[in-house]
């Protein structure tokens, strides 16, 4: 693909998303209506300087009401690098837009990659915005409504940072010092008279007790009537109306980190990539039917997942808002693949065949000897078979459950947090 073509795909696709944002009412936090929004790709300016037109990637033109022609401008300059933006390019746009509109128009370059560190230098101090948006779409995880839930520390590792420390976001924007993950929120701190109607709404994702998850997982079990053995997911999406669609194809996200799958909530689509481990796409599968179920469409439009995510066990004071968001849906699809009642009775079960006793070391023990350790493993087999699971994950459930005293020496945390 050519450098032209690349850069008419991300022009094709931001374009797009404007439009789709315009389309739901989330353009300009209200303050304008719609209709008051006009937005174009490749539009031409003249410019008295060149005695002839210049054309722009992407344009959105803001009018007052009841009036026709615009009183303010956001140029967008789109550049589809696989690589870091040099800063010649910054440049060039900057004097561009001085020709141009010296007053009223805001200055926004749209990247795919990161900023070389002088183009980001130049960018800060010429006033300009900066937007990271994945031209393909496929790295969606924080298509965010007109709240800021992501931490400013987020946003700014997909603008600036050069090592990879978070999955990357579909829209990441910097402007006057402060960082957006909304592109709404973004167009109003470009002109501060269009942000009265923001939603101050509190920032932090709110705690969800494990039982209120657990509830939740028991009402979507009743939806399929659900009795034993692997819990059919497919026919859990079919009762939620949620559109399950399998891909054999391998997605990365922008990092090149692989996308496992994502949830489109205004589509109410969750599609799976390509895995070649049944036991993590069934997790995959019940982590995004979670996001669904525990209402977390009111923080997310869409969302990516990666492995990374399904490593959250556990909530950390220090994480992002985002993390208590995997978090809570990593929790429920534990408890929807391995339910409670199901697993005791079943482990009860293959716990009597196999001749395991309580000999005052508990419910469920292993140690070092081979003896204890090959049944132990035999137990854990017959489970992960019956319920389509992996070991690990059937081990984390005894550990949740209280059931398994673990004595082996060489037995890591690392191990238990490697969920399938």
């Amino acid at each position: 693909m050519s450098s032209s073509d690349k850069g008419n795909k991300l022009e094709d696709a931001f374009h797009q998303y404007l439009l789709d944002q315009k389309d739901r009412g989330e353009l300009v936090l209200g303050a304008y209506p719609p209709d008051n929004c006009k937005i174009f790709k490749k539009k031409e300016y003249y410019c008295k300087e060149r005695e002839a037109n210049v054309e722009f990637d992407v344009v959105l033109e803001l009018c007052a009401n009841g009036r026709t022609s615009p009183h303010l401008y956001v140029i967008f300059e789109c550049k589809n690098y696989s690589g870091s933006v040099p800063e010649l390019y910054v440049n060039d746009f900057s004097a561009k837009l001085g020709r141009m509109f010296p007053h009223t128009a805001k200055g926004v370059m749209v990247v795919s990659s990161r900023l070389q560190s002088g183009a980001e230098k130049v960018a800060r101090n010429k006033g300009l915005g900066i937007i990271k948006y994945d031209g393909d779409g496929l790295d969606i995880i924080a298509d965010r409504k007109a709240r800021s839930y992501i931490e400013n520390r987020f946003v700014e590792f997909q603008l600036f940072r050069g090592v990879s420390a978070t999955k990357s976001l579909k829209f990441s924007a910097y402007n006057d010092g402060k960082f957006f993950s909304s592109i709404s929120r973004f167009l109003g701190s470009l002109y501060p008279e269009l942000a009265g109607d923001v939603d101050e709404s509190p920032t932090a994702i709110p705690f969800m007790p494990p039982e209120v998850i657990k509830s939740s997982v028991r009402e979507v079990l009743k939806l399929v009537d659900y009795r034993d053995g692997p819990v059919d997911l497919e026919h859990i999406c079919s009762a939620l109306s949620i559109d399950l669609q399998y891909s054999d194809q391998e997605f990365h996200d922008t990092d090149g980190t692989p996308i496992l799958g994502s949830a489109h909530f205004h589509q109410k689509v969750i599609s799976i990539n390509s895995h070649g481990n049944r036991s993590r796409e069934r997790f995959t599968i019940g982590h995004e039917i979670g996001h669904f179920s525990l209402k977390h469409h009111h923080y997310l439009s869409s969302e990516n997942i990666i492995e990374r995510d399904l490593l959250i066990n556990k909530e950390m004071d220090a994480s992002f808002n985002l993390e208590r968001l995997e978090y809570q849906a990593n929790l429920f699809s534990s408890n929807l693949i391995l339910p409670d009642d199901s697993f005791k009775f079943k482990t009860a079960q293959f716990r009597n065949f196999l001749e395991i006793r309580d000999r005052g070391h508990g419910y469920i023990f292993v140690d070092d000897q081979p003896c204890n350790y090959t049944i132990y493993d035999r137990l854990l087999a017959y489970l992960s078979s019956h319920f389509e699971v992996s070991k690990q994950a059937i081990q984390i459930k005894f550990k949740h459950l209280g059931m398994l005293n673990d004595q082996r020496k060489r037995n890591q945390p690392s191990t238990v947090t490697r969920v399938l």
